[in-house]
């Protein structure tokens, strides 16, 4: 595709930004659907911000940045596990609050994992 033009894939481990991309567009659609359903601004600043965090971590790993966007990606992961598992604890709620903090604990995993790798 067009993100991965022209890139030294020597440097790229392919299939890395999947998850980045993945989350962000799941958080982004997440936001939208509480601001749809229940007018919630809060929900559609906070989903497009945590996103657009994750959509630049992809990005950063398809260039070839893999420590960088996997660290970006980790900070926007435990953001969105902040942001949403103190909600999940309270409301035991499993949409939205425990779906996006299993999604949030799953990508700080992969994603920390990932930068440590790059980091070496």
């Amino acid at each position: 595709g067009f993100l991965g033009a022209g890139l030294d894939t020597s440097t790229r481990m392919p299939g890395e930004a999947h998850p980045a991309f993945g989350v962000g567009g799941l958080v982004i659609g997440g936001g939208l659907l509480g601001f749809l359903q229940k007018g919630s601004k809060g929900s559609l600043i906070g989903g497009s911000v945590l996103g657009a965090g994750f959509l630049g971590a992809g990005l950063l790993i398809n260039k070839g940045e893999g420590f960088y966007g996997h660290s970006l990606a980790s900070v926007s992961a435990l953001s969105l596990m902040g942001m949403f598992g103190s909600k999940f604890m309270k409301s035991r709620a499993i949409f939205p609050a425990g779906l996006y903090t299993i999604l949030g604990v799953a990508s700080l995993a992969y994603h920390g994992k990932k930068a440590n790798e790059w980091k070496e």
